[in-house]
Formats: structure tokens, C-alpha cells, sequence
């Protein structure tokens, strides 16, 4: 690392301290955090030694000494902050999901273009070990064609609420469901081709979501058809009971040859590889650092040599065609067509 970026860190609940640390193992600086909570705000300044605090984004968006401002914030607030920071001439790193919709989305970046900076976005599972090896295997044809993706997440309701609402963070189809999109994109090697995705809300009747006006669908089965052929099924649901023991399955990817089984988005442990009738496991190399802090090196290297982020508007525009498109599958009950982004 040539150059020590200064970092504004906007949030500080779960996600804000992870954005903290893991840019300091990066080795940069962070030189703010802001939180509308003073308590939550001076809480992370002082485990991490961080100089300011702020309650109000502007104040440290505004800071000349900041080279990079890092959001995670509610999804509602990903577009007024970055549109922001990037006047403020500052290289902005957002948390996923992009936006809520594509207005905001065209918003964002036209600020960030007009500006001349720098936009990142939070997929950092696309930086893990196992997936580059599933990928490779894919790409070598290991589990032939076509192929059929099958990946589950089982949660109980949120701790944090406002990601069950349909005008907040949109539920387990947009806040959760883009890491997976980006998982079979990577692997595939495609754009999808179509859509179709049943869902309900089984948390309805929870007294902790009664002051939520509208609840998103918190559980769904979602089926994408690739250009390619592929196949990929995704069953979520964030609306189990609380201390629920029943777990999500594996990721499994089924081909005519072979296929595979694990966490295709670990960054440790193993996969298990299914070639004819043979069977073996496949350690993964674990990383130097927490996939946040690689994420994080690769942006602020891009910076550096004037390239592209690797991870910016395109993937986040792409997961956010395919979430709103299950989503709408799932009001109409139709099958949705999916039209890339320009």
C-alpha cells in the first residue's frame, strides 16, 4: 500500500464498526464516524480511537482531510448521502443493496460522474476463495452443462427492524438475496434471462413489526433462468421464531458431470466436490484479512491508479433489476422478464 486514505464512516451500529475495522487492517485511517445516536457514535470513537464524531453526515462529508466516505446506513439513505459526499469531491463506498430504485440509482451517479470520484459498493462475498474455486471449476467444465444453483437462507426476524420495511430496506429480496445474485453471476458467467418467485410475510402478526406500516416479503422461493442456460433457486425467509434451530442448507451446484457442496462464499473451512461417481473435499485457503478489508484495499488501490472500482454501479444496478424483479413476480404471480441496465 502506497497511499493511507482518510476515511469518514457514516453508522455506527453493526455494520458501521465493520466498515471501522476492517479499514484500519487495511492499514487506512479513519478519521470520522457519524451517527444520528451521540451514544452509539462516541461508543465506536473510543473502542477504535477514532479523532471525530459527528451526528450529522454533512458535517463529516465536509472535512477537507477526508479522502473516502464510507455509508452504511439505512437503504433510504444511500442516495442523499452519497449525492453528498460526492459534491463534497469525496470517493464514496456504499453498503449494499445500490438504492431502492433505479431514480436513485441515476441520481447517485450522476453525481459521482459530474464530480470525477470514485464509487464503490459492499459485495465483498465476491472476494472469497471458495467462490473463485467453484467458478474455475465451472469455467473448466468440471460439473458440464447446463447448470442448476440451489442456495437457502434461514433467519428469525431482524434485529433490526426497518430491513422488514417495504419502504426501508425492503426485506431478505433486496437487503439479503444481491450476495447470491452476485455468487450465480460469478459462476455462470451470464446474465439472467428471466425470474419467477412466490413470497409471503410469515411475520405478519409480530408484535416487535406492528408499527411497521407495510412489511416487505420476508419469505420467498425465487427461480432465475441465465442466457446460458443455467439455472439458480434461492429460498429465503427472515421470519422464524426467535431462537429457531433449523438452518439454511449448503449452497449446491448440480451439473450432468459432477457438482459441489459448501459455502460457496466462505473464506475458510471446505467444499465438497462430486465428479461421476467420486467424491472429495476441497480445503480453501483462508484469507490474509477479512474479505471487508480486501474489499476496501481493492478500492482504495483503484482510487490510486485512476481504474474503475472492481465492485461499483454495474453489479449494483444488475442485483437491483434482479431484486425488484422478484419482487414484482412475487405481487403479480408472473413471470418477469429481466432487462439489463444500461
Amino acid at each position: 500500500m502506497s497511499k493511507r486514505m482518510n476515511i469518514a464512516v457514516i453508522g455506527a451500529g453493526d455494520m458501521g464498526n465493520t466498515h471501522v475495522g476492517a479499514w484500519q487492517n487495511a492499514g487506512h485511517r479513519v478519521v470520522s464516524v457519524t451517527d444520528i445516536s451521540e451514544e452509539l457514535a462516541k461508543k465506536t470513537k473510543e473502542k477504535y480511537g477514532i479523532p471525530n464524531m459527528y451526528l450529522d453526515y454533512r458535517e463529516a462529508a465536509a472535512d477537507p482531510e477526508i479522502d473516502i466516505v464510507s455509508i452504511c446506513l439505512p437503504l433510504a439513505l444511500h442516495a442523499p448521502v452519497t449525492i453528498y459526499a460526492a459534491e463534497q469531491g469525496k470517493h464514496v463506498f456504499c453498503e449494499k443493496p445500490l438504492a431502492r430504485s433505479f431514480e436513485e440509482v441515476k441520481a447517485m451517479e450522476a453525481a459521482v460522474n459530474k464530480a470525477g470520484v470514485h464509487f464503490g459498493i459492499g459485495l465483498q462475498r465476491s472476494f472469497a476463495n471458495s467462490l473463485k474455486i467453484v467458478k474455475q471449476m465451472a469455467a473448466d467444465q468440471v460439473f458440464g452443462h447446463p447448470m442448476l444453483i440451489t442456495s437457502t437462507g434461514v433467519a428469525e426476524v431482524r434485529p433490526k427492524r426497518l430491513m422488514h420495511d417495504a419502504n426501508g430496506n425492503m426485506g431478505p429480496l433486496m437487503d439479503n438475496c444481491c450476495h447470491y445474485f452476485m455468487m450465480w453471476k460469478h459462476i455462470f458467467q451470464s446474465r439472467p434471462k428471466s425470474i419467477y418467485c412466490i413470497g409471503d410475510v410469515f411475520a405478519k402478526d409480530r408484535p416487535e413489526l406492528s408499527h411497521i406500516e407495510k412489511l416487505a416479503i420476508d419469505t420467498a422461493v425465487m427461480s432465475v433462468k441465465y442466457e446460458s442456460g443455467d439455472m439458480a433457486e434461492m429460498v429465503i425467509t427472515w421470519g422464524m421464531a426467535k431462537g429457531f434451530q433449523l438452518g439454511g442448507r449448503s449452497d449446491r451446484l448440480y451439473g450432468p458431470r459432477g457438482g459441489a457442496e459448501g459455502d460457496f462464499t466462505n473464506i475458510t473451512g471446505s467444499i465438497t466436490i462430486y465428479e461421476g461417481d467420486q467424491r472429495r473435499e476441497l480445503g480453501i485457503e483462508g484469507h490474509r484479512q477479512s474479505l471487508h478489508a480486501e474489499q476496501f484495499q481493492t478500492f482504495a488501490q483503484a482510487i490510486e491508479q485512476g481504474i474503475p472500482a472492481p465492485v461499483g454501479f454495474q453489479d449494483g444496478k444488475e442485483m437491483l433489476t434482479i431484486s425488484l424483479a422478484a419482487i414484482e413476480s412475487a405481487v403479480t404471480g408472473r413471470i418477469v422478464e429481466y432487462k439489463h441496465p444500461e
